[in-house]
């Protein structure tokens, strides 16, 4: 508990962001100055010929501390975006190592003295004892050598804290700050001690948690794992560089005399820089163990990272991409990318083709040795029946696969792809070997031919979409040209008020309704409804109005324009086919409304004192007989008009639309609502009818096409024996 509440505490710790320009300038100034202040308590003492005050080693000691401290924070914050390659790391450590090391060595080259000088305390001109530098030479070496190896042992901690931070969690920033905390604490264990004395028993005892933190962090080495075999191998190689170069930094090897020159400097800094570099050390020793025990799993870490691979590659393409052979040729070659096979090709189905089955895409081979070499129809037969994976460990020996030239089908993998249920096809995988397809492979391609009949499926989807679209759009065309073919504006006629309207179930539909102005006091109307809904009956629809408006003027009279009607459809309606229509002609000058129907609706006629009733003439649809019969069947209906009469024509989706409950609208209801809204002209009565109608029904969609006119007479007034001028208005006042 006390250690996850320390854990908890040190995680809570935010420090300012050292990355502001600000920040910067602040840590720049502070290197700078502390540096200049080493600099000028070196030269001082060096004039004086013994060491300065207590005061002033106090003064030195802390400035050199805060100077290195800030270095650090410069340095952290300038690593931050560093690139985190492992071979660039230690690429960049053994760099800094090279630099290192050219430096020293130049730096040495000033002065005389070459190394420890025996019994008398002094070290390449620095008297120990006195802590005081013996010449100018030794001032510049004291501080640069200084300078040089704290930087790189710095540089060297923050290169290799990248890799330890390779998939940081909370833990492993915990050890790492915990690390450098017994190194802070060891080095400023020494502040103000005499460099000529030995580190002691309380630094001794601060530096075992130190190296064992050290050790601990040295195991952080999970990034090992996934690298390639030839950046393993640089990597090892870098390692062992980087460790022979930290080797000669602890004062053991061609540079001896600069450990020494950094303790003279800085007691604390030194022992930071041994603490860092028996780090660095410790871990260069367990990169190279762990790098080459890990050689021989190298081939099995790179082909489960090429199989992730494909399959983001194939989950990308699932949202992105909808071109059937761009998906086919992905989705063959992402087995043999994760080597999986050798070998891959793809069988679809294509329902309503002439040849259901297509080689869509191949890999690895030509698709005429696919084709020759094995019957692939057969064995995707075998896979859409069981629809599970067919492993053939000998291929050869199946009586569905031939012997190929070079071998190339030895063992082969079928996998189906299925989608909803459905098998859209199959993914073929083959190897050069026998008994090729390990238990992971096998799993590997059921993932990619999962994958592959989803992006599949999602392309034919769209596909369907698209085409679900341009069907919308050119019904909705259709739907506007249908709707300009009905009556823009309805003709009016004297003494007579005409309301009408027609809705499609759909975005086209079969109703049809029209007029055609005889003469001054003769109007020919015509209702009419297609069997069937959608674009058949449109066709047949503006194949009537065709009719419609050529023979209503030849044959105007009911039955001659039925006849004559029914004889030109019989060639050009469908046998299933046929039009049930009401025809009549409204006669003003006689006051008179002659009607035939042809198989459609009775028309509904309400007189001013509510009696309502049908006319039920007698007849059959058109296009049902070539003729006699439906002559024979033909009745024509002549109503005496009398003022206040109205008639009402409709197609059957008015009295056969049902409402929710399954209950239908029908004759009586109709015959009601006429009944109420009689006394109404025709522009209203129609409004009514259609309201009460969506009443019933609880909604304004049908589910079948509608047509609803209404004609009223009103009369003619007294005294008025000739025609009245065309107005185009929908209704005349009574």
């Amino acid at each position: 508990m006390p250690l996850t509440r320390l854990r908890s505490q040190w995680d809570a710790l935010r420090l300012p962001d050292f990355t502001s320009d600000a920040w910067r300038g602040v840590l720049i100034s502070l290197v700078v100055v502390g540096y200049a202040l080493g600099i000028g308590y070196h030269l001082t003492s060096w004039a004086a010929g013994v060491a300065p005050a207590l005061a002033w080693r106090v003064g030195y000691h802390a400035s050199i501390v805060l100077c290195y401290a800030s270095l650090w924070l410069l340095l952290s914050a300038s690593f931050r975006q560093i690139d985190r390659s492992p071979v660039r790391l230690f690429l960049y450590a053994v760099l800094a190592g090279v630099t290192y090391l050219v430096l020293a060595s130049l730096v040495q080259a000033l002065g005389a003295g070459q190394g420890l000088l025996a019994g008398d305390g002094n070290v390449a001109g620095l008297d120990y004892q006195r802590r005081v530098p013996l010449t100018i030479a030794a001032v510049v070496k004291v501080n640069l050598l200084s300078l040089l190896e704290v930087t790189f042992t710095m540089l060297i901690l923050l290169l290799l804290r990248s890799l330890v931070f390779y998939r940081r969690t909370r833990s492993s920033l915990f050890n790492w700050r915990l690390m450098m905390g017994f190194f802070v604490t060891a080095a400023l264990l020494t502040f103000m001690r005499n460099p000529a004395d030995d580190l002691g028993g309380v630094v001794a005892l601060a530096m075992i948690p130190a190296v064992g933190m050290a050790v601990v962090n040295s195991f952080r080495l999970s990034w090992i794992v996934y690298l390639p075999f030839r950046e393993k191998m640089a990597t090892m190689g870098l390692a062992l560089v980087l460790m022979v170069m930290l080797g000669f930094s602890l004062g053991d090897g061609v540079l001896p005399d600069v450990s020494s020159y950094t303790r003279f400097y800085s007691f604390p800094l030194s022992v930071f820089a041994l603490l860092a570099a028996l780090f660095g050390i410790l871990y260069c020793v367990t990169t190279m163990l762990s790098l080459l025990f890990h050689l021989p799993t190298t081939g099995a870490f790179q082909r489960k990272a090429d199989e992730v691979a494909a399959i983001q590659s194939l989950t990308h393409l699932i949202s992105q991409v909808f071109d059937l052979d761009k998906l086919s040729r992905t989705i063959v070659a992402s087995p043999i990318d994760a080597h999986s096979g050798d070998v891959a090709w793809l069988l679809l189905m294509r329902p309503g083709a002439s040849e259901p089955l297509h080689l869509q895409a191949v890999q690895g081979a030509a698709a005429a040795d696919v084709q020759e070499t094995m019957d692939i129809e057969a064995l995707f037969a075998e896979v859409q029946e069981t629809q599970d994976v067919l492993l053939l460990d000998e291929a050869p020996s199946d009586r569905r696969v031939r012997t190929h030239p070079d071998g190339a089908f030895e063992s082969l993998l079928v996998v189906p792809l299925l989608a909803r249920d459905d098998v859209l096809g199959a993914l073929f995988v083959a190897k050069d070997v026998r008994y090729g397809f390990e238990t992971d492979d096998v799993k590997a391609i059921r993932v990619f031919a999962a994958q592959a009949a989803l992006a599949l499926d999602n392309a034919r989807l769209f596909e369907e979409r698209l085409e679900k679209e341009r069907m919308h759009r050119e019904l909705a065309i259709a739907r506007e040209v249908q709707q300009k073919l009905l009556p823009q504006q309805i003709p009016s006629l004297r003494g007579t008020s005409i309301a009408a309207s027609s809705v499609s179930a759909y975005e086209v539909g079969g109703d049809y309704y029209d007029f055609v102005r005889l003469d001054d006091d003769r109007l020919a109307f015509i209702v009419g409804d297609v069997a069937g809904k959608g674009t058949s009956g449109a066709f047949y629809m503006a194949e009537m109005q065709g009719i419609f408006r050529s023979l209503s003027r030849q044959a105007p009279e009911p039955h001659e324009f039925l006849v004559a009607a029914n004889q030109a459809l019989n060639t050009t309606l469908d046998r299933r086919a046929f039009i049930s229509v009401v025809y009549g002609i409204l006669d003003v000058g006689r006051e008179e409304f002659r009607l035939a129907r042809a198989g459609h609706c009775p028309v509904a006629l309400i007189d001013l004192y509510g009696e309502a009733r049908l006319l039920r003439s007698g007849g059959i649809g058109l296009g049902l007989n070539e003729g006699a019969l439906f002559e024979q069947s033909l009745e024509v209906c002549t109503e005496r008009l009398q003022p206040g009469d109205v008639f009402v024509l409709y197609t059957d989706g008015v009295v056969e639309s049902r409402n929710a409950a399954g209950e239908e609208y029908g004759y009586t209801r109709l015959k009601a609502s006429l009944q109420e809204h009689r006394h109404e002209d025709a522009d209203d009565l129609h409004e009514a009818l259609l309201c009460d109608l969506h009443t019933f029904l609880g909604a304004e969609t049908y589910d079948d096409d509608l047509t609803l006119v209404v004609v009223k007479w009103h009369g003619l007034p007294i005294g008025v024996s000739s025609p009245v001028p065309q107005a185009s208005a929908l209704s005349l006042p009574t």
